[in-house]
């Protein structure tokens, strides 16, 4: 029970762990206190509230999120920290576990709570002996939802949607996220010409699958109808498409992908594995033909595109065949991007109840041979690039040795084939006289390529 009416206005430090769409929660969460007058300060600083942001997706997210909730309970303890709050994917996901077994942990919220964390914030410092707050995720933010940008001024997250209405038999989406809610294409689209005339050059949209964009809406909205409204905007930025299913991939939107003057030509498709028997009892819906015959598609309609996916290796079932039907396919087809998973048994999954484990060891073992066949298809493109003139986003100047590569670096900046976080950089050389500014593209001829990251010489900068 709330015992004072003195509404007391704290310091609140955040830790996002996870996806961006966890960036986009913190950063909504991070508006709202914000704008009620909270002092947001850096995750290092003591506070009168801690509040992590968690991730529940695999085991390895799971276990990093209990890490850190610990971390913080000990300064708690220590007293640096009044209230300490749990909020995202692990509180939604474990929302009857999870408060036995953390009580150093005053409040839970899940996915569908953060228009309230103000409200219980207050009624935490008032007294309120209530832990679990967690409801059915069903909120949306939208283009008038505060928010407290944590990436670069020149580059920003647009959730497009929340939830996931597919029943892949591994993920554990829908239990922490929901069902698809989308919001309208107008309001997305205000956003992002928002965004560009305050000097924002790249909005990387993501949702858990942007091609299931718009189907629960009256309109019946779609990525292809979204873009649409975007391709008369003014400005020069990027539009970068991050994780699509690759069902449901119309002609018309490749296309238009290929066509439309601010989406680059770079494409995230998660294919998880390409054996039909894995396939088929991961309930992904596609077969190996119709993969083959998308990405062919994809490549010959759309110049210059960069190909990024996922796999999962270790499934159960996945048999000494049916992994080197996976790195055949990975080998013949060249991916320009990337990553593989172990797979994770989690509970509540229907995969699993399936029967024919396969050894943790022998799962590492198959992620670590895609990954070194991956590396050596990669530093091969890279180096296809030396001598070409890309357009580079610049990010500032480091003038330090990088660890990875020992190559001393001036400056870094991304070209379209590189995402934010996921992907590697570009390494600049350039003369004082002709030094970039942060957040503007330039143009910059490859000298070198590495495995994942490139060096670029700058030819001329302030082009946009």
């Amino acid at each position: 029970m709330q015992t004072s009416k003195v509404k007391k206005i704290p310091t609140v430090r955040f830790i996002s762990l996870g996806c961006p769409k966890n960036l986009v929660d913190t950063e909504v969460m991070t508006g709202l206190l914000h704008q009620k007058n909270y002092r947001i300060v850096s995750s290092e600083t003591t506070s009168d509230v801690g509040v992590i942001n968690t991730c529940g997706f695999i085991e390895a997210s799971k276990k990093e999120s209990i890490d850190t909730i610990l971390k913080l309970a000990e300064e708690k303890k220590q007293g640096k920290l009044k209230l300490l709050v749990v909020s995202g994917c692990l509180s939604q996901r474990y929302a009857k576990e999870l408060p036995a077994l953390l009580p150093e942990v005053d409040a839970f919220i899940g996915t569908g709570d953060f228009s309230r964390l103000d409200e219980i914030i207050q009624k935490k410092l008032g007294g309120e002996t209530t832990r679990n707050f967690i409801r059915y995720p069903d909120e949306l933010y939208s283009i008038d939802t505060p928010r407290l940008y944590l990436t670069p001024s020149y580059t920003r997250f647009i959730k497009i949607s929340e939830g996931c209405s597919h029943t892949c038999s591994f993920c554990t989406i829908p239990l922490m996220r929901g069902n698809l809610k989308s919001r309208t294409s107008n309001n997305i689209a205000q956003e992002i010409k928002q965004g560009a005339s305050r000097g924002v050059k790249e909005f990387n949209l993501i949702a858990q699958d942007l091609n299931e964009y718009g189907r629960d809406l009256p309109e019946r909205d779609s990525l292809y109808h979204l873009l649409e409204k975007t391709g008369g905007l003014s400005g020069s930025f990027w539009i970068r498409l991050l994780y699509m299913y690759p069902l449901q991939f119309p002609d018309k939107l490749i296309t238009l992908i290929k066509n439309h003057p601010h989406v680059i030509p770079y494409v995230d498709i998660p294919l998880q594995h390409i054996d039909d028997e894995i396939l088929k009892s991961m309930k992904r819906g596609s077969s190996s033909k119709y993969i083959h015959r998308l990405l062919e598609k994809l490549k010959t309609e759309i110049p210059h595109l960069v190909l990024r996916t996922t796999f999962i290796t270790g499934y159960p079932g996945e048999t000494e065949s049916a992994f080197g039907k996976l790195l055949n396919f990975i080998k013949e087809t060249k991916f320009d991007r990337l990553g593989v998973f172990t797979y994770s048994k989690e509970d509540q999954t229907m995969a699993a109840k399936l029967p024919n484990p396969v050894p943790e060891k022998i799962k590492q073992e198959r992620r670590d041979e895609i990954m070194k066949t991956q590396q050596k298809i990669s530093l091969e493109k890279n180096k296809a690039l030396v001598g070409k003139k890309i357009e580079v986003l610049f990010e500032g100047e480091l003038n330090a040795t990088d660890p990875e590569t020992d190559y001393f670096v001036q400056g870094v900046g991304r070209y379209e084939g590189q995402a934010p976080e996921i992907d590697g950089q570009v390494f600049l050389d350039y003369p004082d006289s002709n030094k970039p500014t942060v957040g503007e593209f330039i143009t910059a001829t490859v000298t070198k390529g590495f495995e994942y990251d490139l060096v670029a010489r700058v030819e001329s900068s302030k082009i946009g």
